[in-house]
């Protein structure tokens, strides 16, 4: 049977992650060696743990917590269930979409009004005065704001 098992650098080296991460799955009971020895401490996994680790990696790369995970792979929870922590987790990815196309906006704008004063050289500026141009160029204007609300509202 041991010849099937893999040691817990094994596998680690396998899947792409530390032993160290493992020994966090472990303790956080998500997945646990199928055997430790008594006397040496080593840890083995069998093949079959390899999906359970590779579907682990896979909802932590989609942005869930180790604690939802547990959750998840508990089995407490039926398909309804996990259709709606799907959803909710779109959502949030949504929202960090908004947010960032949103600073891409923002950033083009301060290019724009970069670009458009041509009479500003920053290198001439005294740093008291590099920074108040500086600042006010990345000031939000109001109806930024108002959008920004506008927006959040309606999430």
């Amino acid at each position: 049977m041991d010849e099937e098992l893999l040691k817990i650098g094994e596998l680690a080296a396998f899947v792409g992650v530390s032993p160290k991460a493992l020994r966090v799955y472990e303790k956080m009971e998500i997945i646990k060696p199928v055997k430790v020895d008594e006397e040496t401490g080593y840890r083995y996994y069998s093949a079959d743990q390899v999906k359970d680790l590779e579907a682990l990696l896979e909802w932590r790369d989609m942005g869930f917590s180790l604690k939802e995970v547990k959750i998840i792979f508990s089995g407490k929870y039926s398909k309804e269930d996990i259709e709606l922590i799907l959803e909710s987790k779109k959502k949030e990815w949504q929202e960090k979409i908004w947010i960032a196309e949103a600073k891409m906006n923002e950033i083009d704008r301060m290019g724009c009004n970069l670009k458009f004063d041509e009479s500003t050289d920053l290198q001439s500026l005294s740093d008291k005065d590099r920074a108040w141009y500086l600042s006010k160029l990345a000031v939000v204007n109001d109806s930024n704001v108002r959008q920004a609300i506008s927006e959040a509202i309606w999430l």
